[in-house]
């Protein structure tokens, strides 16, 4: 998206790297800086919801730190989560821009995607055509002009945890955090905030992990997208695809590492305010840092391959949807087919595509019984292995 205008192809590259299989677990090694687990909304929502319609379709409109509305099929259990998420988000975003909206964000949660392609043209004002298109092909949307999220909770309410609000949240106090030079920010930088913030959710690890080891695969396999052609909305928008999923995750770990330059409480904090003062990236980075922005772009190769092996495989004790076990390859032949086979409690074994950029990632079949399970990979002459436990599942033989 741009930053003064609609989101709406943006978003289309972040649906589908969302449905392509979600992003997992924290690596040795690895130190993270997520926020609290949301706490439960004080009271929770035993009394009667406030019941409103909005473009004819009725939600019930929670009080707190964001004008929440959520659809009234929504169970209260659910509507409780995401209050809950959506106030520790708040708290999040404005930590990391240190400054607050200036008004609580209006989202609204749709209960499916039908009803969510209902409001994208009832409550947002789009032809029923693009409403169509917007609800096909993203999961979660902000519309700058209107100030508004939309969120489809069929397409995201399974993730654990839901980090769809806080990516969105990222832009939205973007908008405020750059004002009034917003032309200044990159698209790498505000793309790749939002999905940083995604894998800065408490118990989201898996996030951070599969950006850090599936941008360390593009740097490994000479796949890297060149920074220069990812600045512009327009340029990054017609990246789609595979290059439309790896895109954000290159913008992220390339964020994540100007933060850890920038330094101090607040790194981004300090990065918008010489950009609201007229600072390019660039200049703002050296002012910042202390040495020149083109050292820190051609020094990206070797830090993005730094601390993991070449090729590697990292196995994590979840899945994007909670409990379970997944694998992550790294660094292997691009578009190779490489052989899989799982051998514990259950043996199986199975042919896997390499994605364009070295890297798979997948989830152990929900099937298989809990236990441990070596995991043994071969591309041509190269053998991986190593063990996961798997924390789901039935007892006993498969």
């Amino acid at each position: 998206m741009t930053i003064a205008a609609a989101a709406v192809v943006a978003m289309a590259a972040a649906a589908s790297a969302t449905a392509s299989g979600g992003d997992p677990a924290a690596a040795a090694g690895f130190v993270t800086t997520a926020s609290p687990a949301p706490s439960a909304v004080p009271g929770g929502l035993a009394a009667p919801r406030d019941m409103t319609a909005v473009g004819g379709i009725e939600f019930a409109r929670l009080a707190g730190v964001a004008d929440l509305h959520v659809e009234s099929s929504i169970v209260a259990a659910d509507a409780e989560l995401i209050a809950a998420q959506i106030a520790d988000d708040v708290q999040s975003v404005e930590r990391e821009f240190g400054m607050s909206f200036a008004a609580p964000p209006g989202i609204y949660v749709f209960s499916m995607t039908k009803s969510y392609a209902r409001g994208m043209t009832t409550v947002f004002g789009y032809p029923a055509r693009t409403a169509d298109w917007i609800a096909e092909n993203s999961v979660a949307f902000f519309e700058p002009p209107l100030g508004l999220i939309a969120v489809n909770w069929e397409a995201v309410g399974d993730r654990r945890p839901v980090a769809a609000f806080r990516h969105e949240l990222t832009h939205l106090l973007t908008l405020r955090a750059c004002a009034p030079r917003c032309d200044l920010v990159p698209a790498w930088l505000n793309e790749g905030q939002g999905r940083l913030a995604e894998a800065y959710v408490q118990g989201a690890d898996w996030r951070l992990t599969r950006v850090r080891y599936e941008t360390s695969s593009m740097a490994q396999t000479g796949t890297l997208l060149p920074l220069s052609g990812l600045v512009t909305q327009g340029a990054w928008n017609s990246l789609t695809g595979w290059a439309g999923y790896y895109k954000y995750q290159q913008a992220a770990r390339v964020t994540e590492l100007l933060r850890e330059d920038v330094g101090g409480d607040a790194p981004i904090a300090r990065v918008y305010e010489r950009i609201r003062r007229g600072d390019t990236i660039a200049r703002a980075y050296e002012a910042l840092a202390g040495r020149s922005f083109a050292s820190f772009v051609e020094g990206l190769p070797q830090r993005l391959r730094a601390g993991s092996a070449e090729p590697g495989i990292v196995t994590l004790p979840v899945t994007p949807n909670g409990p379970g076990a997944s694998y992550l390859l790294y660094g292997l032949t691009p578009l190779a087919t490489v052989s899989v086979r799982v051998s514990g409690e259950a043996e199986m074994t199975d042919l896997v595509e390499v994605s364009p950029y070295g890297a798979v990632f997948e989830p152990l079949a929900g099937g298989l019984p809990r236990g441990t399970y070596r995991i043994t990979v071969v591309d041509g002459e190269t053998v991986l292995t190593a063990s996961v436990v798997k924390t789901s599942g039935r007892a006993g033989p498969y």
